[in-house]
């Protein structure tokens, strides 16, 4: 079975004034690149699980989100790493999906198609459901970017490879 790192896009790899659906304002975060390269170096799958609940709201349209990930790929390309799947839940909050977070249906269905051991994976995201997503999905952490404790990117990458490294 695989590892996976499960990834927030917006305000996690990208920044996000609201609802973000314009290619051309994709603009990655400091450190993303860096820390990407680390954990697919180390053996993760990078997936993007993120709530759009933009789409549900008539904000934008399903497309818009597809372009946004486009972009991304294209800024992450020339460092020469990839997001290997994106899973999004277009649904407003009152809707009661099962895939917004920090509900599991998006990580379940990454997991399956993936074959994705979810004890041997984490969740890097920005807001406190990122992290509860962690621990309702049975991964063996999640980790809160803009923290105190992990300001940027790459020190999350770098927290998980050591709470992985082979003692």
């Amino acid at each position: 079975m695989k590892k996976a790192v499960f990834l927030d896009r917006d305000n996690t790899l990208i920044k996000d004034d609201g609802y973000i659906h314009e290619p051309e304002k994709v603009e990655l975060l400091p450190t993303v690149p860096e820390g990407l390269k680390l954990l697919k170096k180390a053996g993760y799958l990078l997936i993007v699980v993120s709530n759009q609940s933009g789409i549900g709201r008539g904000y934008f349209e399903e497309k818009d989100f597809h372009a946004v990930n486009e972009r991304l790929q294209e800024l992450l390309k020339p460092h020469g790493v990839q997001i290997d799947d994106f899973f999004f839940c277009p649904h407003r909050p009152d809707e009661n999906c099962n895939c917004r977070k920090p509900k599991t249906g998006m990580v379940e269905e990454a997991a399956k198609k993936w074959n994705i051991d979810l004890s041997k994976s984490f969740v890097i995201g920005d807001k406190e459901i990122d992290v509860m997503l962690a621990f309702n999905a049975g991964c063996k952490g999640g980790i809160l970017v803009g923290s105190e404790t992990f300001q940027d990117f790459l020190s999350a990458a770098k927290q998980i490879l050591s709470l992985t490294e082979e003692k």
